[in-house]
């Protein structure tokens, strides 16, 4: 069951900040000492920081991390059906770039999810990183099916569903 006393949350709001009725969602939600904002560029480094500077120090206070992407909008019900979801590592539903990118069960997006503070114990750095060709000279996987495969790998589920508002800006692709 989704507790909001027990879950840390870090908004990712590189460029800009996070949608004004998602920030209202979140602080209607969560309590002030709960929340996070990362405003450091390219995102996995943000990503990988974030969960290494800010969520691990604190995982003995919380059972859940939540992270939102600053260009995620909250829909209804799609955001209570995604949290009534049960799973160790769950993403939710939004619009992606790629037209079949949720058709796996497996299937995992970063732009809004949750997992279970043990598997961010679980999982060594760094958490989010491109998958490349064996010879480096091509992606040929997205930084979120690399965390996917290594929760998949120590033992815990992945799982996607209810829906939320993305509108794929990619503002933090740039910086330092």
């Amino acid at each position: 069951m989704f507790d909001p006393a027990a879950t840390i949350v870090v908004a990712f709001e590189y460029g800009a900040g996070v949608r004004d009725s998602t920030h209202q969602w979140i602080t209607k939600t969560f309590p002030a000492e709960n929340i996070r904002s990362v405003r450091l560029s390219p995102l996995i480094v943000a990503r990988n920081r974030a969960i290494r500077d800010m969520v691990l120090p604190v995982a003995d206070k919380f059972s859940t991390a939540l992270f939102i992407d600053n260009d995620v909008t909250i829909t209804h019900p799609g955001l209570e059906n995604w949290l009534a979801l049960e799973g160790d590592v769950v993403s939710c539903e939004c619009a992606m770039r790629h037209p079949n990118a949720w058709a796996p069960l497996d299937a995992f997006h970063n732009p809004l999810w949750r997992c279970s503070m043990q598997v961010l114990q679980a999982i060594q750095p760094p958490w989010f990183h491109w998958i490349y060709a064996d010879d480096g000279c091509g992606i040929v996987g997205c930084d979120c099916r690399y965390f996917a495969l290594k929760v998949i790998a120590a033992g815990f589920s992945v799982c996607h569903g209810g829906h939320c508002g993305h509108t794929m800006n990619g503002s933090w692709h740039q910086g330092s």
